[in-house]
Formats: C-alpha cells, sequence, structure tokens
C-alpha cells in the first residue's frame, strides 16, 4: 500500500469485514482469498478522497458496516460502504471574539491609515 495505513484503520475494516464474513452473503470471498481481500478493502479505503482520523472516524466505520451487513444480501464492494459512511459530527464552533467598542475604533482607525498609506502609494503603517 502507497502511504502507512495506521492501526486503528485496518483494525476498522478488518473487524467490519469479519462480520459480513460470518454472515456467509453470496459472492463473498473464500477462505483462501479473506487475508487479500482484506488488504484489498483496506487500500481502496484508505486511498478514498477522505482525510481519515481516529477520533471521528472509528465510529463511523463502525456504524457504515452495520448498515452495510443489514441492508446487503450479496457481497458487496468497498464503494458501497462509503455510501453508507454517516456523516462526521459536527465540530462546536468556537464563539466569535469579543472586541470592546474602543478595541474596535482603534482597529477602524489602523485600518483607515493602512486604506490611506496604500492609496497613497506608501508602505503602511
Amino acid at each position: 500500500m502507497g502511504n502507512q495505513v495506521p492501526d486503528w484503520f485496518y483494525a476498522s475494516v478488518s473487524s467490519g469485514l469479519q462480520a459480513l464474513i460470518v454472515l456467509h452473503l453470496p459472492g463473498a470471498p473464500g477462505h483462501e482469498t479473506v487475508a487479500y481481500t482484506e488488504d484489498v478493502w483496506v487500500e481502496v479505503l484508505w486511498t478514498a478522497s477522505i482525510d481519515w482520523q481516529e477520533a471521528q472516524d472509528v465510529d463511523r466505520l463502525r456504524r457504515a458496516f452495520l448498515g452495510l451487513a443489514r441492508r446487503s444480501d450479496r457481497w458487496p464492494a468497498p464503494r458501497a460502504l462509503l455510501e453508507q459512511l454517516p456523516a462526521r459530527a459536527k465540530l462546536a464552533q468556537l464563539p466569535a471574539p469579543r472586541m470592546s467598542k474602543k478595541d474596535a475604533e482603534q482597529a477602524r482607525q489602523r485600518l483607515a491609515a493602512i486604506i490611506e498609506s496604500l492609496a497613497k502609494g506608501k508602505k503602511a503603517p
């Protein structure tokens, strides 16, 4: 595989595939190719255009595999897992910075001075 796949990702995919294998779905890989199947799934998913992050994606992968197991009546392709992947939880937003009226006025004056000096072709103060 191109870039190094972290252990958490490999373990997440491996665990999900094991659950699918237990279902004995038609088209499932034979026992002699399960390890290769696992490697291919890991590579296909890892190289998808997703910025995989352990803190956010371990549970997403688990839920996607559960959804896949629930909905599949044949052995799925990795693309089917990507289609089941839930959206990431939104991270808490930082509150807007608070600025006193005095600080806001000083910032406006500073910006006005910069704009004026740029208009005159001088270096900004």
